[in-house]
């Protein structure tokens, strides 16, 4: 499953399954691991064959993985590659899912499948195709006795690939070859590695050589205690007496101790400014191995009071300086990134979500999975997660102190907690319809509807007047009342389902109204947006469904990302765009249509009006034609562009398209017949992506790609992959 959408809601799973990883990490001293791994992959022998990593934790297993995965040669040789991460608590039907999500298209019911039903589909996927399928993060001897049975053994040279800090896991596999057990790092590779954390755009100053030197030593070999320590260092003055002092500290902690590591992690969080701890700490809620959309991430810290605005910059935007920094100083781990290089998705690691757990406990911060706690524990403002365990059972009554509930399902027992201080909740429709009237300071609400019928939500929502965030997972067609336009604070309003549609209810008079925070809205009906985009001017991200005469967006000055599905463009013909019957904000970035059947020539006017367009997604039908013709001055800073269930044939270009263009992601365009030889003279294209169409297309890419390294331009990457399974 590639990374979720904006605001996508992951349910706790204990597996997660991609067809990509996260960002690579640089390699330091297992280059030749890394070359052995690579042979294993893609030579002999013939047969199904398992390959282990093995190690202490923070070692650096999974970022050998991942540098091996997203290898060029391993990609290109295998027909599927995906990569499931598991935690200790897993569930076998979790993994069958998240790895037929991963390798099939249409996976549709899944869920509603038994185990003995999952198997034989996912083996059946498999079928006559080499795969590459990486477990990550094996705790239990039990995954490999669930899954062996799935993976066919057609004599291609499919394989797959474990991680695991047990040996003993490994080897249950009974693979041609022992596991890889990976070793220390030497003094030299420390010093390496920490000097590209610390200074990855330059050398280290001679004075503080030799004290980097013996910071690094003292490390002891273990790549995540380098990088925390590095971390550390890389937001202190660059001066001989700072780094002694912190060198002095944190010599102290590196003894013998077992531990050692959960020492250098408490020394790297007593150096985080103030205002960074309790975001940190806030990782600890979410599940092990869960990758949090960045997004939610910021809306729920905003939520919860951690972010202050500075100066004219908005909440969302200081928010992300408070990640960006905890990234810089090796705390955060960069899951995904957009195509531009902003954060998708992140997490961390284990380890820093085992100490993040232990520091929020002691600082009564939040507390996950409680049974019998002191009385006094309560005294504290904090978060609670509650899980649906059958055995769980309150015995304390919470008074003013709670501050968030996460409810994986919906519990009955909890009618005595109070709820007049609850600022953040997730939890069921069922749940919340019963306790709106109490939640007078929610200030961000992510509820689930299950349900497949409409669903209208209470106009008591209006009570909830500090609401800033509101996220609804359905399938449904879901209705606000009218009141929805008196609340003020709103600042976030998604639906994360793509099936679902957001429709605001009509008053009995239009009168004006200004939602002026409001900057995401996702998936909301097109017959809602006559009267309703007026009053929100500030809007950034804007999902509109359905199909009715396009209204014009061109006074939204902050629009910066638009997403259209349906034919919204039906009234209109290219003659009439032209003039102006259709506008577009100049300002915005990134535009994705789907179903919308716009004429090749309408997109050539679109282009033309969108100077500042960096990212272009034209998705199942988007467009329609036989063939699309592009011609000088269309799309100037377009960076990214993805085809996808396109009915095009031919395509033509000038002699300089698209004069910005980074990557190319064309998926399930089967009538297309070749890719434009011109596109491949682009002095910025990187990347060629080609999934599940003819052969000519491919032939085409890669014949751009001979055509480029015999020009001595050897940049440019091409990655094909039969994988019928579409990340939209």
């Amino acid at each position: 499953m590639a990374a979720e959408q904006v605001g996508d809601r992951s349910s706790g799973d204990s597996s997660r399954a991609y067809t990509s990883t996260g960002e690579e990490e640089t390699i330091v001293g297992f280059e030749e691991e890394v070359m052995i791994i690579k042979e294993q992959l893609v030579g002999v022998p013939k047969q199904l064959d398992v390959i282990s990593i093995v190690g202490m934790p923070g070692i650096g297993k999974t970022t050998l993985a991942i540098k091996v995965y997203n290898d060029p040669l391993v990609a290109y040789h295998f027909h599927i590659r995906s990569w499931i991460t598991i935690s200790q608590e897993y569930v076998k039907k979790d993994l069958l899912c998240g790895l037929l999500r991963s390798v099939m298209r249409h996976t549709n019911g899944i869920d509603q499948m038994s185990d003995e039903d999952l198997a034989p589909r996912l083996c059946k996927s498999l079928k006559g195709r080499r795969y590459f399928i990486v477990m990550d993060d094996i705790w239990d001897s039990r995954v490999w006795s669930d899954l062996k049975t799935c993976f066919p053994n057609d004599n291609n040279g499919s394989r797959i690939m474990f991680t695991s800090r047990n040996e003993d896991v490994a080897l249950l596999a009974k693979s041609s070859r022992p596991p890889l057990s990976l070793r220390f790092l030497t003094d030299d590779e420390s010093w390496v590695l920490f000097q590209q954390k610390v200074f990855p755009r330059e050398t280290c100053p001679p004075q503080l050589t030799e004290i980097g030197k013996h910071i690094a030593e003292k490390c002891q070999g273990v790549p995540l205690v380098i990088v925390v320590a590095a971390g550390i260092l890389t937001n202190e003055e660059k001066s001989p007496d700072k780094w002694e002092k912190v060198g002095k500290t944190l010599n102290s902690q590196m003894t013998a101790d077992p531990q050692i590591w959960l020492k250098t992690l408490a020394l790297s969080y007593n150096h985080l400014p103030h205002h960074l701890k309790p975001c940190f700490l806030y990782f600890g809620l979410f599940p092990e191995d869960y990758q949090v959309p960045v997004c939610k991430l910021i809306w729920l810290w905003m939520a919860e009071g951690f972010i202050r605005e500075t100066g004219e910059k908005s909440l969302e935007d200081v928010a992300e300086e408070y990640l960006m920094e905890l990234i810089g100083r090796n705390l955060v781990l960069v899951s995904w990134r957009w195509y531009e290089g902003g954060v998708k998705a992140c997490g961390i690691h284990d380890l820093l979500r085992e100490f993040c757990i232990k520091q929020a406990e002691k600082e009564c911060f939040l507390q996950q999975n409680f049974h019998e706690l002191p009385v006094s524990y309560y005294a504290q403002p904090k978060d609670l997660f509650i899980d649906d365990s059958p055995s769980m059972s309150i015995t304390y009554k919470f008074g003013l102190a709670t501050r968030a509930l996460f409810l994986k399902s919906v519990l009955d027992d909890l009618d005595y907690l109070r709820y007049e201080f609850v600022m953040v909740l997730r939890t069921s429709y069922e749940f919340f319809s019963r306790k709106i009237e109490k939640l007078v300071h929610l200030r961000y609400l992510e509820i689930w509807i299950p349900s497949f019928g409409d669903i209208y939500l209470p106009t008591t929502i209006a009570n909830l007047k500090n609401l800033e965030t509101l996220i609804i997972d359905t399938c449904s067609s879901v209705t606000l009342p009218h009141c929805i336009r008196g609340m003020v604070p709103l600042r976030h309003l998604h639906l994360t389902t793509k099936g679902g549609i957001l429709r605001i209810e009509e008053p009995g008079a239009i009168y004006p109204f200004s939602l002026d925070n409001l900057q995401t809205l996702s998936a909301i009906d097109a017959e809602s947006c006559r009267d309703f985009l007026a009053g929100i001017p500030n809007i950034r991200k804007l999902g509109i469904r359905g199909c009715i005469t396009f209204p014009n967006t061109d006074f939204l000055n902050h629009l910066q990302e638009l997403k259209l599905w349906g034919n919204v463009f039906r009234r209109f013909d290219s003659s009439l765009i032209r003039l102006g019957g259709v506008r577009f904000p100049t300002n915005l970035k990134k535009l994705t249509l789907m179903e919308s059947r716009v004429k090749w020539d309408v997109m050539s006017t679109i282009g033309k009006s969108l100077p500042n367009l960096e990212v272009l997604k034209l998705l199942k039908l988007a467009c329609v034609g036989k063939c699309w013709k592009t011609s000088d001055g269309e799309f100037p800073q377009l960076k990214f562009l993805k085809l996808v269930l396109l009915p095009i044939e031919e395509w033509q270009v000038c002699s300089n398209p698209f004069p910005r263009l980074q990557r190319l992601v064309l998926i399930s365009c089967c009538a297309l017949q070749s890719i434009p030889s011109e596109i491949g003279e682009l002095p910025t294209l990187q990347m060629i992506e080609v999934r599940d169409c003819n052969t000519f297309v491919a032939n085409s890419a890669h014949k751009i790609k001979e055509e480029q390294v015999s020009v001595g331009n050897n940049w440019l990457q091409i990655v094909e992959s039969d994988n019928d399974w579409i990340n939209w």
